[in-house]
């Protein structure tokens, strides 16, 4: 019976699949073989094939809840049925404090295995699991040396060094796993990510042309002619490629993120808000369409929807900085100074924790909130030292500068004021809210005002919820368009 469901399974026959399987009256399809036996699979690998062709089948049918319970009983009836781990982590079946918890679970209640495949399943199956919640490097045990160059391990610290946004090393690693295996769909999937970073047009295209070439059924194909598409621009076409991937796996979590990005980019918040809600009815263990949810409630000014689903997200990956990093802002724009300030701290210290890439412009919105709000507090020393340290990530932005110049105009320093408002109008010359500062600090120096110091920083603080009360909420990046993969 199993291997007719087998059978049937290959055909895509799904339905009548799980019939046959509903007539095995033993998960074993068989009786145990003896001992002696070569070449046989035991008991327990044999009910752990069973379960992993169980849980194929209900997921082809979209019976996700039980699919995922099957995986599970394949991964305790068998540690090494890494194909049964794979759809778990590949398809968000769970966050990754859940996946943690499955790993330590199994490894821990089997008296099959030895101390060193515990440590070394131990280490292959936490290097599969999801990034957010842990982004700290996971050191390769002395014992499991010979592994260096392996190509799941390499795709796996790849991954790790792409979320702390080391784009370059990353980028450079999966050059490393490709020379092995150039067409592995896991590395490709962490390749991808990282040449759109590093704004590698020509590479992408490329590969994006060799992959349809060789692989026009794969998603990963489409995908990446999706993302060229998206690297260059071209919203329509990179919509068209995106949808033409996440039809051929349903599952497939970056193709939903990167599709609800194609449509946000161009402002088509409506359905944005559709794909991102397909892809959290899918993929219920990733935080990831939750917050890009919220991001699209904050940009249509509906931040209780925003808040909402910003915790939604935090829930299933409270050590993500990014999630934490939407939250402050989202709190720094209603005005809940007190929050916003915990939330981007906490950011601030996930990112020093995980060893993000300190020069990634990925974190100058963080700084230039930080500053804002210490600002918002009257702490203006602290406040100028998180905008300068936006200045280094960017020195390019006149935002920068005149925030500079507001905080030591509050400060009472009018020359360091018009001095920063003067870069700031070299960026933006007509910047309104920039222009008003440079007058009003202009005044004080000659001593022409003729308000109070209160009055004065009233009127500052009402021009300023003009520019920086703007939202913060900006177009979603690719940075989020990677996740574990199989």
């Amino acid at each position: 019976m199993y291997l007719i469901a087998k059978c049937q399974a290959g055909r895509l026959s799904w339905t009548e699949a799980k019939k046959t399987l509903e007539l095995l009256p033993d998960p074993a399809p068989m009786s145990p073989p003896p001992p002696s036996s070569e070449g046989v699979l035991s008991e327990s690998e044999l009910m752990s094939s069973v379960y992993l062709l169980k849980g194929t089948v209900y997921q082809a049918l979209d019976n996700h809840q039980y699919a995922a319970e099957c995986f599970k009983q394949a991964l305790k009836e068998d540690p090494y049925c890494v194909e049964a781990y794979e759809h778990l982590v590949f398809n968000h079946y769970y966050s990754g404090k859940c996946e943690e918890q499955i790993v330590n679970v199994t490894l821990d209640s089997s008296d099959l295995l030895q101390e060193e495949e515990v440590e070394l399943l131990r280490f292959l199956y936490t290097g599969m699991s999801k990034k957010y919640h842990n982004q700290q490097k996971e050191m390769l045990p002395a014992s499991l040396s010979s592994l260096n160059y392996n190509t799941t391990v390499l795709t796996s610290q790849a991954e790790r060094l792409y979320y702390n946004c080391h784009f370059k090393s990353a980028y450079e690693l999966c050059l490393r796993a490709l020379k092995t295996d150039p067409y592995h769909f896991p590395t490709l999937l962490v390749h991808i990510g990282c040449l759109y970073e590093l704004g590698k047009k020509n590479d992408l295209f490329i590969l994006g042309h060799k992959l349809v070439e060789l692989y026009p059924k794969a998603y990963i194909s489409w995908y990446a002619v999706g993302v060229y598409y998206s690297l260059i621009k071209k919203w329509e076409s990179a919509r068209q490629c995106l949808s033409k991937s996440t039809n051929l796996n349903k599952l497939f979590a970056a193709g939903w993120l990167a599709y609800g990005h194609a449509f946000a980019a161009e402002g088509e918040n409506d359905q944005a808000l559709a794909t991102y809600f397909t892809a959290s009815r899918l993929l219920k263990g990733c935080h990831l369409p939750l917050l890009y949810i919220g991001l699209q409630y904050g940009s249509t000014n509906n931040p209780l929807l925003a808040e909402k689903f910003f915790k939604e997200a935090i829930s299933l990956a409270p050590e993500d900085p990014f999630v934490l990093a939407e939250m402050g802002a989202l709190y720094l724009q209603t005005g809940k100074g007190e929050y916003a300030m915990s939330y981007l701290q906490q950011a601030l210290s996930k990112v020093k924790e995980g060893k993000h890439e300190w020069a990634a412009s990925t974190w100058f919105q963080l700084y230039i909130n930080l500053g804002q709000v210490y600002r918002i507090s009257k702490q203006y020393d602290e406040a100028i030292k998180f905008f300068k340290h936006a200045h280094f990530l960017s020195s390019d932005s006149s935002t920068v500068y005149t925030g500079l110049g507001f905080v030591y105009a509050l400060k009472g320093d009018a020359i360091q004021a018009v001095e920063y408002c003067h870069k700031a109008l070299d960026k933006e010359r007509q910047d309104p809210f920039t222009l008003q500062l440079l007058e009003m600090s202009l005044a004080a120096l000659a001593g022409t005002g003729d308000k109070s110091d209160d009055e004065e920083e009233e009127e500052f603080i009402e021009a300023e919820e003009r520019e920086f009360g703007e939202e913060i909420v900006k177009t979603p990046d690719m940075s989020s368009f990677l996740l574990p993969s199989v």
